[in-house]
């Protein structure tokens, strides 16, 4: 599951990059950047905070029932673990556990963490890519002919990528960096 977004996250990147280059005007420019980077935002730092509440509640399940109350607390403090003060502490959510139905069903544990993962590993593709764009193609085909017989490990080894290296998640970062980047740029 966690390569399952790869595919289809590396060809939106393709497309969006190809939008982005050839937008006529720094206003379709800032909406395509503000898009991806709502997305980002969406699939990277809100996920993070449903792990750090998940997380939580298995943790403290190991010794105790939580009531609402809890929940609450821990929801809030998950969200401040990760927008730390990039978010209003009024606007803060601390009902997000009750409206999200993953955290109701066993099998779906941890959910949301494929998507941030799919989106990173595809990204950090598009970074391999972009260094060397003939060599890269077969073995992205190969890649995804194998994401289903694999583990992501093994899968990635076959483009070349190590997932267990801090340099293939930055490039994935970097990538994301250089749009936020523009968009700063563009709307200064």
């Amino acid at each position: 599951m966690p390569v399952a977004e790869t595919a289809s996250t590396f060809c939106e990147t393709i497309v969006n990059k190809a939008a982005l280059r050839d937008a006529t005007t720094d206003e379709e420019r800032i909406y395509l950047l503000e898009s991806s980077i709502q997305d980002y935002t969406q699939v990277i730092v809100d996920i993070l905070s449903r792990f750090y509440f998940e997380r939580a509640v298995f943790d403290g399940r190991k010794e105790t029932l939580f009531d609402e109350n809890e929940l609450k607390e821990m929801m809030l403090d998950a969200q401040k673990k990760t927008y730390g003060d990039g978010l209003d502490p009024q606007v803060l959510h601390p009902y997000m556990w009750l409206c999200k139905g993953h955290y109701y069903s066993g099998g779906l544990s941890f959910y949301n963490f494929p998507y941030a993962f799919g989106l990173l590993f595809a990204k950090g593709l598009y970074a391999s890519y972009l260094a060397n764009k003939e060599a890269f193609v077969p073995l992205y085909d190969a890649l995804l002919s194998a994401t289903g017989k694999n583990s992501v490990e093994n899968a990635a080894k076959i483009a070349g990528i190590d997932v267990t290296k801090k340099a293939f998640w930055v490039s994935s970062l970097e990538l994301l960096k250089e749009d936020i980047d523009l968009f700063l740029k563009l709307t200064e």
